[in-house]
């Protein structure tokens, strides 16, 4: 097994590696003296400035306007905070576990740490204090994402991509991956790149408008509330991930060559996320409307 992140014995020079998958190697040393990518580690600082928690949010009348919401709304409320949960719990572990292990600079690898932290502790964590404090039995209700297609088969479009970069890492790490396959390899981070960006862009906005529309009807205005902090969140992770993506092109052969190579692939990829969007309006207002968002309209 390879332990060469623990390895401190070997000089490096970040200032000239690639981004991702250098052959000198992960990194080891955690300097930020000074950095190749400059861009990086203020995208990180603006994260770590961004810094909330959930709590402080009372959700009083949101649990009041549950009590007192028809059917549709309950349902349109309740299957989007589901499906945001199930979506972050993608995303809160796919930077530190499918991601991190690729990163060869210590400003990408910190980025990486910051985005599964506010995922995780923060996003997931507000989603819980959301259902802790809006319904009876919060249990019950966690246990319905597992019994819902709709949810399910979205996150397994989500997470095949990251799963087969992660089935990678662990081949490479074991020494089992073939030193031919490395191209393989940068296709399997250029795919799991665009889920990224999909998921940030796309997912977490189809799911936001949504949050935000019942806002607009003067209800859940604490969900609101923290759902447009986690908004400023997403926005920077959208913006980061779309410049890694034009980044590693720019300046990696490797990827300037898998992206000629994946076009059909990507595309295909995006389309799939508006198809699945496309159905998921369907499937949440198929109770009912709130005023001024319906299916047509979230289409």
């Amino acid at each position: 097994m390879s332990k060469a992140q623990y390895n401190l014995t070997t000089k490096t020079n970040y200032l000239q590696r690639k981004m991702f998958l250098d052959p000198a190697g992960p990194v080891t040393i955690q300097r930020f003296e000074e950095v190749k990518y400059n861009k990086l580690a203020k995208y990180e600082q603006t994260a770590r400035g961004f810094f909330w928690i959930p709590d402080e949010v009372n959700l009083t009348k949101d649990a009041n306007d549950m009590k007192d919401a028809s059917e549709a709304i309950k349902h349109i409320f309740t299957s989007n905070l589901l499906r945001q949960t199930a979506l972050d719990s993608l995303q809160g572990r796919a930077p530190a576990q499918v991601f991190t292990p690729v990163c060869s600079i210590p400003e990408l690898e910190a980025l990486m740490s910051n985005w599964s932290f506010f995922e995780t502790n923060i996003h997931s964590r507000s989603y819980s204090h959301f259902i802790r404090n809006i319904y009876n039995v919060p249990k019950e209700v966690f246990n319905t994402i597992h019994d819902t297609k709709e949810i399910v088969d979205m996150t397994s479009s989500v997470g095949r991509y990251y799963e087969a970069l992660h089935q990678m890492n662990c081949s490479k790490e074991l020494g089992l991956l073939p030193t031919n396959m490395e191209q393989e390899h940068i296709n399997a981070i250029w795919m799991a790149l665009h889920t990224s960006c999909a998921l940030e862009a796309l997912r977490f906005m189809v799911s936001f408008a949504t949050s935000l529309a019942m806002v607009e009807n003067k209800i859940y205005i604490g969900n609101g509330n923290i759902v447009s902090l986690i908004l400023q969140d997403e926005l920077l992770h959208t913006e980061w991930t779309a410049w890694l993506i034009n980044q590693v092109v720019k300046e990696d052969p490797r990827f300037a060559q898998i992206k000629t190579e994946c076009e059909a692939e990507v595309y295909e990829l995006y389309m799939d996320v508006i198809r699945e969007e496309k159905a998921w309006a369907d499937y949440l207002f198929k109770k009912g409307p709130v005023i001024g968002l319906n299916a047509n309209i979230l289409r």
